[in-house]
């Protein structure tokens, strides 16, 4: 095989698994962590969290290729230019990643629960799975309830850490959690607005394919309708945390608040007003994204 095209089968590959999100994961369990620590002066040890983001980016990885692999046929209508399946990787092979993804994701987690003495603790794992698989043959099928369950196995990132941490050290603060629910309502708000998004940008091969997405059942207007309103919501969510740094005085806080969340927000409410065309939703998609690593980082910085 020729290096470049070792080169286009890795680049096709990551795109695969969804490389990117996957950094995003790894990104909220290490703040998550991170902030457990700043909080209580101890956390999950790292040899402990390095299993727990092994684990969780594999389930993730494995899910997002199972999706894939039961996409294929609306994928080609919606986006026939980044469909990977069947171009660089063989579609079949989708369902032996899916397996190894899945099967090594477990096994951390399994392992994990072991070293912490509550082996109920490895059903986070085999649950997440499970939902990841019914969700992309079945779940996302059915309206509404594939968002919900993509946005609340997001927003349960956030605790993961603390909730391994809280068998480990039974003392550490409630308060810490409270903290930490706050990302997990972010990253639920943000995750359910790009699920949306996402629809939209592929109502034309959800249609084919009879998905019964809000696009598809309500139309591409009551849809925009949605985004907007749920936009709205993200921006009264993010207030008090830039009224809370105001009264503190903390500039910085303040001005990372509104540069890097509420004006992107602000500024996507404005896109989707104007934006008449399905295929421009994926301008809306990246920003959306940027957004969740902009507050990702705030709870690292802040």
């Amino acid at each position: 095989m020729k290096l470049k095209d070792k080169y286009l089968l890795l680049y096709s590959f990551a795109k695969l698994i969804r490389i990117e999100n996957l950094f995003l994961i790894a990104l909220v369990l290490l703040v998550s962590n991170q902030y457990i620590q700043n909080k209580e002066s101890y956390s999950l040890p790292l040899n402990y969290l390095i299993i727990l983001i092994f684990s969780t980016i594999s389930i993730a990885a494995g899910g997002y290729v199972i999706n894939d692999y039961f996409d294929l046929k609306i994928d080609k209508i919606n986006k026939p230019d980044e469909v990977v399946l069947e171009k660089q990787i063989h579609r079949k092979a989708a369902i032996l990643w899916h397996l190894f993804f899945s099967i090594i994701g477990y096994a951390g987690g399994f392992y994990l629960s072991i070293k912490i003495g509550h082996m109920s603790l490895s059903l986070i794992q085999l649950i997440s799975i499970l939902l990841l698989l019914f969700y992309s043959n079945i779940l996302k099928r059915i309206f509404i309830l594939g968002n919900i369950t993509i946005a609340v196995l997001s927003g349960l990132l956030p605790l993961l850490p603390y909730i391994y941490s809280k068998f480990l050290y039974p003392d550490i603060s409630i308060v810490t959690a409270n903290a930490l629910i706050s990302l997990s309502a972010f990253a639920f708000f943000t995750t359910l607005i790009r699920e949306l998004v996402k629809d939209i940008e592929d109502i034309k091969g959800d249609k084919s394919g009879n998905r019964k997405t809000i696009p598809v059942v309500w139309g591409f207007l009551a849809s925009k309708i949605i985004v907007f309103f749920l936009l709205l919501l993200l921006i009264i969510f993010l207030m008090p945390f830039l009224v809370y740094y105001i009264i503190k005085e903390n500039i910085h806080a303040s001005l990372y608040n509104t540069v890097f969340l509420i004006f992107p927000s602000v500024m996507s409410m404005f896109l989707v007003i104007i934006f008449k065309e399905a295929k421009q939703f994926h301008i809306l998609s990246i920003i959306l994204k940027l957004i969740m690593l902009f507050g990702i980082i705030f709870y690292l910085i802040f």
